[in-house]
């Protein structure tokens, strides 16, 4: 009686009695030759896998196969253990026989749903498979057979043909109420558009319409030659307090849409926090507590650090409204390395800083959380919130390529983090004093480049009165061409960006092609080509700008001394 081929498993699958049944297993107990190593490892692992896999063995390719695999044979089953691959594939062997025989020379193959007409049953039917053939190797390198991972979907592929052939016999009716659907849907969008503009724009309108009225009745007060002096400086504060609060909206604005200049620099993130607690704690009041929650060690951030402090005073400001009498506010900062999903994106991948402020206020109300970075959007009484503060936190997370999470507890208390990107540069040198005494550059040859005659005749009369020796170009083709014929070199030139024609920016890019070592300073509010070309290289100021930061800039750019 001949020995097992293998250490049978306590319950002996299906397969394995085939196999033990097999002629092929008679013929070999009766040789009595050993199974070669390889053939029993393989034979060992897939009598013991659930997954269907055979393979095929020796230059006869006999065929070998494990429990997974039978239903898959159909009445092909009877006699194929241990015989030869063509013979039990007889019915799709010109389709598959080219494919074995290149594997056997070494070669890989593999199909997904590969289309054969085969006999099941009795029956040729059109079924479908995937497999992948790999070379099975002796322990010397020679390809002694092949191994078959294989899926049937034939199921599968007809029921998605059904399913075609369904969508396709759709009756006009159908496809007519799909179509008036996505036009209906399409309209709604636009009209959701329109709504939101409309608050958009009648937000704007009503905030700068307050302005305004500040602005234009204190300068008919002024306009009164019988106002005493005190009134007329009171009158002069309050157009200041307004232009201020008139910046501050545009820049909100311009954060919500992603669109202002930022001046970022290199600065530790832990040190501001701690600075502006001081400030924060002004803000809130003394029924607020302000508490500090920051990393031992410096975390370094490339941020424009003014928009940072914005932001989380807005979030300070909205803290504190939420606490009705006696509560908490907590500013921490902790290094977080990236961050499943948030708001709208997929991820964040890198070393981040997580900067949060919590407050032990009511919380947010479940309906108004998905709302609450929209424009416009509060839930404060009016005249106590224009609903832009929390625009400007998220446009600047995302400017500045991060992010904002919310968590909030009814009743509990909210924590709103923004997530931002550490960077490994050096921290930016102090600034130097804006006030500091201006000597050595009044009494400079200057360029100044503005399409706006009222903001021209403002910056050229006031630099005139300093003493610069001004002259004004109206825009970049008229400062290209007295850049040119002056007699006395400019000192330094002063542009705006947006002007028709040519940008201030491609001017500036001109001049510096032309004379490297000319200083040029340009002045913007917006520019979109200030934002696709962050690595420009000139100095930047946002408008609106006060004049002692224009004679503070000019001054440093006059005064910087010439490379080596």
């Amino acid at each position: 009686m001949a020995t097992p081929l293998l250490n049978a498993p306590l319950e002996m699958s299906s397969a394995y009695k085939l196999l033990e049944a097999s002629d092929w297993r008679h013929r070999h107990g009766v040789s009595g030759e050993p199974l070669a190593r390889e053939m029993r490892q393989m034979l060992t692992f897939i009598m013991e896998s659930p997954e269907p896999l055979w393979f095929c063995w020796g230059a006869e390719k006999r065929f070998f196969f494990n429990d997974a695999y039978l239903p898959l044979l159909g009445d092909k089953v009877h006699g194929a253990m241990g015989e030869r691959l063509d013979v039990v594939w007889a019915d799709v062997w010109t389709d598959v026989g080219d494919a074995i025989a290149a594997v056997y020379g070494g070669d890989s193959r593999q199909f997904v749903d590969l289309q054969l007409f085969m006999n099941r049953d009795g029956f040729m039917r059109e079924t479908f498979w995937t497999f992948s053939y790999s070379p099975l190797r002796t322990d010397e390198g020679a390809v002694a057979g092949l191994f078959c991972v294989v899926s049937e979907q034939t199921e599968r592929v007809v029921d998605e043909r059904r399913h075609k052939v369904e969508v396709a016999s759709l009756s006009d009716e159908v496809t007519q109420a799909q179509q008036e659907k996505a036009i209906a849907l399409d309209q709604l969008r636009q009209a959701q558009k329109l709504e939101a503009i409309g608050q958009l724009t009648g937000g704007v309108a009503h905030d700068f319409n307050n302005l305004l009225q500040v602005i234009s009745g204190s300068v008919d007060m002024l306009r009164e030659g019988s106002i005493s002096e005190a009134s007329r400086e009171r009158y002069i504060r309050s157009i200041g307090t307004a232009a201020d609060r008139a910046e501050k909206l545009t820049s909100q604005l311009l954060a919500f849409a992603r669109r202002q200049s930022l001046s970022p620099e290199t600065f530790d993130i832990v040190t501001s926090v701690s600075n502006l607690a001081g400030m924060v704690g002004t803000l809130v009041g003394a029924r607020v507590a302000v508490r500090l929650d920051l990393c031992n060690a410096p975390v370094k951030v490339h941020l424009d650090r003014s928009q940072l402090d914005t932001a989380l005073i807005n979030l300070a400001a909205n803290a504190r409204d939420a606490i009705k009498d006696h509560g908490e506010i907590t500013l921490r900062v902790r290094r977080a390395a990236g961050r499943d999903k948030l708001r709208l994106r997929k991820g964040l991948v890198g070393h981040y800083v997580a900067v949060s402020v919590s407050d032990t206020g009511s919380g947010i109300d479940p309906a108004s959380i998905e709302r609450i970075f929209e424009p416009f959007f509060t839930t404060k009484p009016v005249g106590q919130g224009t609903g832009l503060g929390l625009s400007q936190v998220i446009g600047f997370a995302k400017q500045s390529h991060g992010d904002v999470d919310v968590e909030t507890v009814d009743g509990q208390g909210t924590t709103i983090t923004l997530f931002l990107p550490c960077t490994n540069g050096n921290v930016a040198e102090p600034q130097v004093d804006p006030a500091r005494e201006l000597s050595t550059t009044v009494g400079s040859h200057l360029l100044v480049v503005e399409d706006n005659t009222e903001v021209a005749d403002f910056i050229c009369s006031s630099l005139t009165e300093i003493g610069y020796r001004v002259v004004w170009a109206r825009d970049g083709q008229e400062a290209l061409r007295l850049l040119n014929e002056t007699n006395e070199p400019f000192a330094a030139v002063f542009s705006d960006v947006v002007m028709p024609g040519i940008s201030g920016l491609e001017m500036a890019k001109v001049m510096r092609e032309a004379n490297p070592l000319l200083p040029i300073v340009l002045a913007s509010g917006y520019s979109e080509a200030l934002l696709n070309d962050p690595g420009h290289g000139f100095a930047v100021l946002r408008k609106p700008y006060a004049l002692r930061d224009v004679l503070a800039e000019l001054d440093k750019a006059i005064s910087a001394p010439l490379p080596s």
